[in-house]
Parts: structure tokens; sequence; C-alpha cells
């Protein structure tokens, strides 16, 4: 028993790294996941999560609540720091596909001016979850600013 305790104490001591950490290194580093500004990359708006017999995209929205002259941006992520693909106005509709984890966010298909859904593809039915290819513009926006109607 003593020579197994010997033993992994001898293990220990030579996992041990007794090298100093140069900070001045470390803080210039400008390689290191730290230096480097947030990148939430792209999540792609997925369509169909309400089953095969739903809509693709089943809640309808309208954009509200913005300033006078003001745009909300469309992200390509449920983030603030995610790039911007678009951008929507008040009065803008849009099929809410999916949603943030945190409820926050909501994945969107921006409808061109007068179109209905059918034009986006969001009125279909889907076999199975997948993401939007369709020809309207599509990411994220948030959830503030969107009031959901019944078209």
């Amino acid at each position: 028993m003593r020579c197994m305790m010997l033993f992994l104490c001898l293990a220990l001591a030579a996992c041990q790294n007794r090298t100093p950490i140069d900070r001045d290194a470390v803080e210039n580093d400008t390689t290191s996941p730290a230096a480097r500004p947030l990148d939430p990359g792209i999540r792609p708006v997925r369509i169909g999560e309400s089953g095969p017999d739903f809509p693709a995209c089943s809640t309808r929205g309208v954009v509200v609540e913005l300033g006078a002259g003001e745009t909300l941006p469309v992200r390509t992520a449920p983030f603030a720091e995610a790039d911007i693909t678009g951008q929507v106005v008040n009065g803008d509709r849009v099929d809410v596909c999916t949603r943030s984890f945190d409820q926050r966010w909501l994945g969107v298909v921006v409808r061109p001016n007068g179109a209905d859904a059918a034009a986006c593809g969001t009125r279909r039915h889907v076999s199975e979850p997948r993401t939007y290819d369709g020809p309207c513009l599509s990411g994220w926006i948030s959830n503030a600013f969107v009031q959901l109607t019944a078209d």
C-alpha cells in the first residue's frame, strides 16, 4: 500500500509544470481565442419545426416599435455580434419559423413588400425540419420588435 501511495505522489509531482508563465507574451498574443473578437458564426433559419402537418413557418408577424427612420438588422445568427444581412422597418411582414433557446431572437423569413407568405414558400408543408433555402431574405431579429399576427 505504501508503495502504491509513493508511486501516486511521484506521478502527480511529475505532472506539475514549474515553468513560469510569461505574462507579456500571453497579453500580446493575438492568436489566442481571448484576443480575437467574438464571432458567433452563422445559424441558418430552420423551417418545418412544427411538424409535417403545419406550414413550414406557422407563425406570422409584423415589425413594430421602431423609431421614425430606424431599421432593425436581420442577422446571420441569434446574437447582437452576428453579421447583418439585411434590415426591416416598421410594417414589414415576417414569417416566424423558429426561435432562439432564450426566446429573445426570432428566425424569420422577410416577405418582400406586398408579397404574401406563398411568395417565400413558407406556407407549404415540409416533411422534416431543414434550413430555409427559398428566394426571400431570412435571418434573425430581436423579438422585442415583432408583433405576432393572424396573417
